[in-house]
């Protein structure tokens, strides 16, 4: 099946597309969730190409299995976020005052000690790069259970939808996937915060 998979619907935060091609082909083999834990683990912390783009394709080779595979890409994810957290944001934090100067350092602290979590979910949630919040959030020294939280459920509804999608309607949830699921979690992200503000302030 995923020999004949097409590949001209690459979605747009996919960086070079042989590396993407070259993704996919493990998606079939014994390997598959092995690679897909490194690309969830290194996508956290560095730019990469989504797990998604593997993820999607095991869950159709392997409905029964859509869980288990997204539980991977959770794992893997919120491991790589803690690397982004501690150990990629304290070797650039020195470099990225050194640039941007104190006063800059001080209002992203300032900024992530009032939305630093909704921005950490929003990450995890939708296709903005997760990676760039992971070590802005270890930069500004946000909350770490709150850091932690929000990467774990952020992670958890996108791949555990993408993985449901998958499971309840097959082949034909690549292309819905493709096509809306970056906009849903816009949309979904935007409500939750929405409402959690909403409920802040009653």
């Amino acid at each position: 099946m995923m020999q004949e998979m097409e590949h001209e619907h690459i979605p747009n935060w996919a960086i070079h597309r042989r590396l993407y091609v070259w993704v996919l082909s493990f998606a079939a083999k014994s390997i598959a969730p092995f690679v897909l834990f490194g690309i969830a683990f290194v996508e956290a912390f560095m730019p990469f190409v989504p797990p998604d783009a593997l993820l999607i394709p095991m869950c159709l080779e392997q409905r029964r299995k859509s869980g288990l595979f997204a539980m991977i890409a959770v794992v893997g994810s919120v491991a790589g976020a803690m690397v982004g957290y501690f150990v990629i944001a304290s070797l650039i934090a020195n470099g990225t005052e050194w640039v941007f100067g104190a006063e800059a350092i001080e209002h992203i602290v300032s900024e992530f000690d009032k939305r630093g979590t909704s921005y950490v979910f929003i990450a995890a949630l939708t296709p903005v790069p997760f990676f760039a919040l992971t070590t802005a959030a270890g930069v500004a020294k946000l909350n770490f259970a709150m850091f932690l939280a929000a990467c774990v459920i952020g992670r958890s509804l996108r791949y555990g939808i993408e993985a449901g999608i998958v499971w309840w309607i097959g082949e034909r949830a690549k292309t819905f996937i493709e096509k809306w699921f970056n906009l849903i979690t816009i949309v979904a992200g935007i409500v939750v915060i929405a409402g959690w503000a909403i409920l802040q302030l009653l």
